[in-house]
Protein backbone atom coordinates (compact mmCIF):
# COMPACT_ATOMS: atom_id res chain seq x y z
CA UNK A 1 0.00 0.00 0.00
CA UNK A 2 1.59 3.34 -0.95
CA UNK A 3 1.44 6.24 1.62
CA UNK A 4 -1.36 8.36 0.29
CA UNK A 5 0.21 11.89 -1.21
CA UNK A 6 -0.90 15.35 0.30
CA UNK A 7 -1.46 17.74 -1.26
CA UNK A 8 -1.84 21.43 -0.32
CA UNK A 9 -4.62 24.05 -0.46
CA UNK A 10 -3.95 27.49 -0.64
CA UNK A 11 -6.09 30.53 -0.40
CA UNK A 12 -5.05 34.36 -0.99
CA UNK A 13 -7.35 36.98 0.45
CA UNK A 14 -6.48 40.63 0.20
CA UNK A 15 -8.93 43.46 2.31
CA UNK A 16 -8.29 46.95 2.17
CA UNK A 17 -5.56 46.75 5.40
CA UNK A 18 -4.79 42.98 5.54
CA UNK A 19 -3.06 40.79 3.20
CA UNK A 20 -3.97 36.84 4.19
CA UNK A 21 -2.12 33.60 2.65
CA UNK A 22 -3.12 30.18 4.03
CA UNK A 23 -1.81 27.26 3.67
CA UNK A 24 -3.24 24.08 4.29
CA UNK A 25 -2.33 20.39 4.00
CA UNK A 26 -4.85 17.94 3.47
CA UNK A 27 -4.89 14.27 2.73
CA UNK A 28 -8.31 12.87 0.74
CA UNK A 29 -7.33 9.62 1.63
CA UNK A 30 -7.57 9.98 5.25
CA UNK A 31 -11.18 9.65 5.24
CA UNK A 32 -11.27 6.70 3.92
CA UNK A 33 -8.74 4.98 6.33
CA UNK A 34 -11.55 3.31 9.24
CA UNK A 35 -8.61 3.07 11.76
CA UNK A 36 -8.27 7.14 11.75
CA UNK A 37 -11.59 7.62 11.42
CA UNK A 38 -12.43 5.47 14.96
CA UNK A 39 -9.41 7.48 16.68
CA UNK A 40 -10.49 10.73 15.67
CA UNK A 41 -13.87 9.84 16.96
CA UNK A 42 -12.53 8.39 19.70
CA UNK A 43 -10.49 11.14 20.87
CA UNK A 44 -13.10 13.86 20.36
CA UNK A 45 -15.20 12.30 23.26
CA UNK A 46 -16.26 9.27 21.58
CA UNK A 47 -17.86 6.87 24.83
CA UNK A 48 -16.40 3.32 24.50
CA UNK A 49 -13.85 2.08 22.00
CA UNK A 50 -14.63 -0.12 19.38
CA UNK A 51 -12.32 -2.23 17.29
CA UNK A 52 -11.95 -1.93 13.86
CA UNK A 53 -13.41 -4.86 11.83
CA UNK A 54 -12.06 -4.97 8.24
CA UNK A 55 -12.15 -7.33 5.34
CA UNK A 56 -9.92 -9.88 4.35
CA UNK A 57 -9.45 -7.55 1.21
CA UNK A 58 -8.86 -4.47 3.28
CA UNK A 59 -6.44 -6.48 5.41
CA UNK A 60 -4.51 -7.82 2.64
CA UNK A 61 -4.17 -4.03 0.79
CA UNK A 62 -2.55 -2.53 4.04
CA UNK A 63 1.08 -2.14 4.07
CA UNK A 64 2.41 -5.51 6.08
CA UNK A 65 5.15 -3.47 8.09
CA UNK A 66 2.17 -1.57 9.79
CA UNK A 67 0.29 -4.97 10.74
CA UNK A 68 1.09 -7.30 13.63
CA UNK A 69 -0.20 -10.62 13.75
CA UNK A 70 -0.92 -12.45 16.97
CA UNK A 71 -1.18 -16.39 15.77
CA UNK A 72 -2.99 -18.06 18.47
CA UNK A 73 -3.36 -21.94 18.46
CA UNK A 74 -6.43 -23.70 17.69
CA UNK A 75 -9.36 -23.24 18.13
CA UNK A 76 -8.42 -19.29 18.97
CA UNK A 77 -8.42 -17.04 15.90
CA UNK A 78 -5.54 -14.92 14.79
CA UNK A 79 -5.69 -11.34 15.79
CA UNK A 80 -4.91 -8.14 13.14
CA UNK A 81 -3.02 -4.96 14.80
CA UNK A 82 -2.69 -2.03 12.77
CA UNK A 83 0.36 0.22 13.87
CA UNK A 84 -1.10 3.98 13.86
CA UNK A 85 2.27 5.23 14.32
CA UNK A 86 4.47 3.35 12.04
CA UNK A 87 8.12 5.30 13.20
CA UNK A 88 7.28 3.60 16.63
CA UNK A 89 9.08 0.10 16.41
CA UNK A 90 6.91 -2.89 17.69
CA UNK A 91 8.65 -5.94 19.32
CA UNK A 92 6.37 -9.06 19.66
CA UNK A 93 7.59 -12.09 22.19
CA UNK A 94 6.67 -15.47 19.63
CA UNK A 95 6.05 -17.09 23.06
CA UNK A 96 3.24 -15.37 25.01
CA UNK A 97 1.90 -12.62 21.86
CA UNK A 98 2.93 -9.41 24.13
CA UNK A 99 3.40 -6.38 22.23
CA UNK A 100 6.35 -3.79 23.33
CA UNK A 101 8.15 -1.12 22.04
CA UNK A 102 11.05 -2.50 20.80
CA UNK A 103 13.32 -0.23 22.87
CA UNK A 104 11.61 -1.94 26.22
CA UNK A 105 11.54 -4.91 25.08
CA UNK A 106 15.41 -4.89 24.33
CA UNK A 107 16.51 -3.47 27.55
CA UNK A 108 14.80 -6.08 29.85
CA UNK A 109 15.59 -8.59 27.73
CA UNK A 110 19.38 -7.43 28.53
CA UNK A 111 18.89 -7.08 31.83
CA UNK A 112 16.73 -10.28 32.86
CA UNK A 113 17.48 -12.56 29.53
CA UNK A 114 13.58 -13.48 28.97
CA UNK A 115 10.26 -11.93 27.77
CA UNK A 116 8.87 -9.55 30.92
CA UNK A 117 5.59 -11.42 30.41
CA UNK A 118 6.20 -14.99 29.80
CA UNK A 119 9.58 -15.10 31.03
CA UNK A 120 10.45 -17.23 28.31
CA UNK A 121 14.42 -17.26 28.13
CA UNK A 122 15.63 -15.44 24.95
CA UNK A 123 17.20 -18.19 22.89
CA UNK A 124 14.27 -19.78 22.42
CA UNK A 125 12.17 -16.90 20.64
Amino acid sequence: MVAPKKQARSQYREDTNTQTLRMDDFNDDINDDPFTQRLMSFEQGGSDFQPVVVSRSVLESMDRSHVIVKRWPQPLKYQYFKSLMPDVSITKCDSCQQLYHTDDYELLVLQKNYCPFCRKQTADH
